[in-house]
């Protein structure tokens, strides 16, 4: 089987959580301070879906970073690393770095940057809602059809929001909604999607969907 349609496959399955694991799994990350170098482990009981929470996320980033906050963290179909990109805060540094969604590896991070205007500009990882929820407000406002395709949670000038990337209809929307109430706030306007490129093998098509079933047809 071709090696992209395995990963792809994996990325639609698991990105909304429908993809659960039959064995325990532990997601692994690493205190940066030589003296507390110990590993946290982030437990998932059989069944369990691989999707990561947000506190979750959090954790990874805030033990690799014990004085940074979280400015924004996002995960993007397009994007076929599979991976959390986080950007983080301190008073005088700019934090990056990706979570594995299924591994909690870290990589890509980056420590640097000019000093930041930290207030209105960091979130608190336990005070957002899920993007679950911020996914149900979406389909609400486009209907349940629509299919979302990634999101990206953001502090700016005080305000947290997340940007729900959805597909319908050949079409692509943006719904923001308030990730500390987790009300609707605003639906951008519909772009049309280019043409999807067959990606499927042996005279097949893959039809890739966040939140629904992998369909495969004959031509």
């Amino acid at each position: 089987m071709n090696k992209k349609i395995v990963s792809l496959c994996l990325t639609g399955i698991v990105a909304t959580g429908i993809f659960t694991a039959s064995i325990t799994t532990n997601a692994e990350a690493r205190k940066t301070k030589p003296e507390t170098s110990t590993d946290i482990t982030i437990q998932r009981a059989p069944g369990e879906a691989f999707v990561m929470t947000m506190s979750q996320i959090g954790t990874i980033f805030q033990n690799r970073y014990p004085n940074a906050a979280l400015h924004s963290v996002e995960l993007n179909s397009d994007d076929l690393s599979y991976a959390y990109q986080i950007v983080g805060y301190s008073k005088y540094h700019e934090y990056k770095m990706k979570v594995d969604i299924i591994t909690g590896n870290q990589s890509d991070m980056t420590e640097g940057g000019k000093p930041k205007q930290v207030i209105g500009e960091i979130f608190n990882k336990d005070k957002v809602v899920d993007v679950s929820q911020a996914e149900a407000v979406a389909k609400q406002q486009l209907g349940a059809d629509a299919v979302m395709k990634g999101w990206k949670i953001e502090a700016h000038n005080g305000k947290i929001n997340y940007f729900v990337t959805m597909h319908q209809n050949s079409k692509k929307t943006v719904v923001t909604v308030d990730a500390e109430t987790g009300a609707y706030v605003s639906t951008g306007k519909s772009k049309k999607l280019p043409p999807a490129p067959d990606q499927g093998f042996d005279n097949r098509r893959t039809n890739l969907v966040w939140g629904s079933d992998i369909e495969m047809d004959r031509k």
